[in-house]
């Protein structure tokens, strides 16, 4: 079975390495209207076929209508787009443009029946990654249309409207750089990318799922390329192995948690 790919342009200098790829729908996070990317792009510069566009900023009255105007003149090439604010859902209804609408909420979508409640407004929706691999499957056999698996890349587990980097170095006379790495207390690492509507912090290492690949009801495999070099790309995409000794942290796990309160 040939795997469909929808990946998150991250730089031009990949993009133009993947174009001969056959079986690749490119994602791109659009200039004004996303964050978490090191770049953003014009709808204007997108010169791709069946191009996908990202929508995933937290947009305020200014922004939801900026959106509206922009959708009234997309080019024939974009054919989808992936954004997890409800207010782009109902634009995207009120205009009846044809494009397939993916709803992308990060930690969400974590049940069947949410799933299908959401797949009565949109084309498919990106199954959560904070799930078992028992539900995953259940999800994808009972879902009423195909879904999108987030396949391999660093996860979004927070996004601030906020500009951290630049506050942190306005209040302690820093010069931290937009796109850095943190870590913790407990010496775990992040990524994290600011941009002018906000900042994003990611996984240290990146989500691997892609001993799903192969899976029925999925519409898309999604990767996020963002921090991975073009060989890691490369090797992504064309590997049969599930590479996980080098990329190990997954879905949780299906045994049972249990959780005991330490006795005093």
């Amino acid at each position: 079975m040939k795997n469909n790919y929808l990946v998150v342009v991250s730089t031009d200098t990949i993009l133009s390495k993947l174009k001969q790829e056959s079986n690749i729908t490119f994602l791109f996070p659009i200039k004004g209207f996303s964050v978490g990317y090191p770049q953003t792009f014009k709808i204007e510069d997108i010169h791709e076929e069946h191009a996908f566009i990202l929508v995933n900023r937290m947009l305020d009255q200014e922004g939801i209508l900026k959106f509206k105007e922009m959708i009234c003149n997309l080019p024939k090439n974009i054919e989808g787009i992936v954004f997890d604010d409800i207010g782009v859902l109902q634009i995207l209804l009120d205009s009846n443009l044809n494009l397939t609408k993916i709803l992308f909420l990060n930690h969400f979508n974590c049940n069947y029946v949410s799933i299908n409640a959401y797949l009565s407004y949109v084309d498919s929706v990106v199954v959560s990654t904070d799930i078992t691999k028992d539900e995953v499957k259940e999800i994808l056999k009972k879902a009423d249309k195909p879904l999108v698996l987030y396949t391999f890349g660093h996860m979004n587990i927070m996004y601030s409207r906020r500009k951290l980097i630049t506050n942190y170095n306005e209040h302690f006379h820093h010069e931290e750089g937009l796109i850095n790495e943190i870590v913790n207390d407990m010496g775990s690492s992040f990524k994290i990318v600011e941009n002018d509507y906000g900042t994003v912090i990611y996984t240290g290492e990146p989500f691997n799922g892609l001993d799903f690949r192969g899976s029925e009801n999925v519409l898309y495999y999604l990767i996020n390329i963002v921090f991975l070099s073009f060989e890691e790309v490369e090797r992504i995409l064309h590997s049969d192995d599930d590479l996980k000794s080098e990329y190990p942290y997954k879905y949780l796990s299906n045994e049972e948690t249990i959780v005991r309160i330490k006795e005093r």
